[in-house]
């Protein structure tokens, strides 16, 4: 098990005490991608292993196609990308699959591409068992969107479970700027219960930390290794 957490400015990268760390791209941010291409010369020189993960983009939107190209080709262990939905909101079919399928690919040519729930974890199955070859689990996606996220891992089926190469993880704790999720971490909340049983099951995962409490970071990542030393607190 790997432990990381994420940044998006150059100076954090030799701030975390990280096994790894992800570089995330917010479409609409000033300054977004050059902030990406600096934390990826930043991790290249201090010899940081990474991912890259972008937040608002779509592969179902030609225009942004370019800007996810650029971090495939920057990426070093991985570009993580969004599950989506159908502009119908339903599951991608005709001509929104052959779009996403076709765009999926060209990224695919140049860099993992790993899947992370977002759209509808609810059928992030069907979606994972359809476009993905890596897997990124979402565990604080999974109780944001009303599941119990211990019920959810339990329930993973093998072939899920042998494409999972990275975990998402933050605790759902009630609405602040606009979303209930991306809280710290606590010893006993269900989504550390949920990772535990991940872990249990496949210990070579790399798990990101994804905090807006920026001064938390350092506790939640101590609760990480003490998952993988085996001796959380009880």
């Amino acid at each position: 098990m790997l432990i990381g957490t994420r940044v998006l400015y150059p100076e954090e990268v030799d701030y975390w005490d990280a096994d790894l760390l992800q570089i995330s791209v917010y479409r609409g941010m000033n300054g977004s991608l050059e902030y990406m291409r600096k934390c990826a010369r930043a991790c290249k020189d201090a010899g940081i292993r990474y991912v890259i993960h972008p937040v608002k983009y779509s592969l179902l939107q030609n225009d942004m196609f370019g800007e996810l190209m650029e971090m495939a080709e920057l990426a070093d262990l991985a570009l993580i990308m969004h599950d989506e939905r159908s502009p119908e909101g339903g599951r991608l079919e005709g001509k929104s699959m052959d779009v996403f399928t076709e765009s999926l690919s060209r990224l695919k040519a140049v860099a993992q591409v790993s899947i992370e729930n977002s759209a509808d974890t609810g059928d992030a199955g069907w979606f994972w068992e359809n476009f993905a070859d890596s897997v990124t689990l979402d565990i604080g996606h999974v109780e944001s969107s009303g599941l119990n996220s211990l019920e959810f891992v339990t329930a993973l089926d093998h072939s899920v479970i042998n494409k999972i190469r990275f975990v998402h993880i933050h605790r759902n704790n009630g609405l602040r700027g606009g979303i209930t999720d991306h809280w710290p971490l606590t010893p006993h909340c269900r989504e550390v219960l949920a990772l535990r049983e991940l872990v249990r099951i496949k210990p070579d995962v790399s798990v990101i930390l994804e905090l807006n409490e920026i001064e938390s970071i350092v506790e939640s990542l101590n609760i990480l290794r003490n998952i993988r030393q085996g001796t959380a607190a009880y």
